[in-house]
């Protein structure tokens, strides 16, 4: 069990809830002085969906450039994101220089994020409940797929 945490991994679904899981993973490394990864895990497309570009798309450049693209805008959507979050009036926030990296990757969201944690040596995990109303449990899919497979501590910011 680490005695301090050096790095915290912040994981935004870019839903309007993830300005709170945002604005609580700046408050919680400033006061810790900790490290912040922002992370993106975009859903890998099903075999499905990936046989049928293969069968359509028959030059494989041509292929691995839509998929690239769409890892692209994913990228872009977080950076917009970050950058609309920064400009809105939510008080007194960190500096942005808090952010140590900012990442999309692509796979089963709960996995990748499990992943991410690991490689980078991440001693806490910052996410979204993902789920609204008053029959909700308190975590969605993937939010319950990381607290089940991680071995560091999960925090789940509430939908305000």
């Amino acid at each position: 069990m680490p005695t301090s945490i050096r790095r915290l991994l912040c994981c935004l679904g870019l839903r309007d809830d993830c300005r709170q899981v945002l604005a609580h993973s700046l408050c919680l490394a400033q006061a810790l002085g900790a490290e912040l990864h922002v992370l993106h895990a975009v859903k890998a497309l099903s075999d499905d969906v990936m046989h049928t570009l293969k069968a359509n798309i028959r030059q494989r450049k041509t292929l691995e450039t839509l998929m690239e693209q769409r890892l692209d805008q994913a990228q872009q959507r977080l950076d917009d994101f970050l950058e609309e979050f920064w400009e809105s009036p939510l008080g007194e926030l960190p500096s942005p220089d808090l952010i140590q990296k900012k990442v999309v990757v692509e796979g089963y969201p709960a996995s990748e994020i499990i992943r991410y944690a690991t490689r980078h040596d991440c001693d806490m995990i910052i996410m979204a409940t993902n789920k609204r109303g008053f029959t909700a449990s308190y975590a969605g899919k993937v939010t319950k797929g990381v607290i089940k497979r991680a071995s560091i501590p999960v925090v789940v910011v509430p939908p305000v």
